[in-house]
């Protein structure tokens, strides 16, 4: 990757990483455009590092760039083809591999102890030994049987109360009309 399509990507301004080069790795950017560029060497301080002022010191000095300007900086070295190492190393956490999801998840509907027992997985910590729920749960869900079957009871009869209401508000709102006399 030759430095002046770095300095000048896509025609546009100077590109972050050139920026970047110019102001913190001068030596890095060799004088002619056709060179490729050279890996950081900065006199200084690591730039994407915390550092200390003074051995001696207790207090750390923040990092020059962000974690967030780290990224950008890196999303644009690799956007335009760059070697990893024209950029410092950096303290940025690496990439977790995913895990895969969890086999089972428990859930309101879904008893903790029962599902482990009916998987065989090994049962741990307080849980070890014991048989059915293995929580106490939240009061809906204790409580959830007994409101559905109070509320299936409740809509038994429900067509023939709705029919009786609406015949006693009808009688009622006759009732109320003015002769017209």
């Amino acid at each position: 990757m030759n430095v002046s399509r770095v300095l000048r990507a896509a025609r546009g301004p100077p590109s972050l990483v050139a920026k970047f080069l110019l102001r913190e790795s001068p030596s890095s950017v060799p004088s002619s455009p056709s060179a490729p560029l050279l890996p950081f060497a900065s006199t200084s301080t690591n730039p994407f590092l915390p550092s200390k002022a003074n051995a001696d010191a207790n207090s750390w000095t923040a990092p020059r760039y962000s974690l967030r300007r780290q990224k950008a900086l890196r999303t644009e070295a690799a956007r335009l083809g760059l070697d990893p190492s024209v950029l410092p190393p950096s303290a940025a956490p690496k990439p977790r591999p995913v895990s895969a999801a969890p086999l089972f998840k428990a859930g309101p509907h879904i008893r903790r102890a029962s599902v482990l027992n009916e998987a065989e997985i090994e049962k741990k910590g307080p849980y070890v030994g014991r048989k059915g729920a293995a929580f106490k749960g939240k009061v809906w869900e204790r409580n959830l049987v007994a409101r559905k079957a109070e509320l299936a009871k409740a809509l038994e009869g429900a067509d023939a109360k709705i029919a009786a209401w609406r015949k006693t508000t009808k009688d009622e709102k006759a009732k109320k009309v003015p002769a017209p006399f």
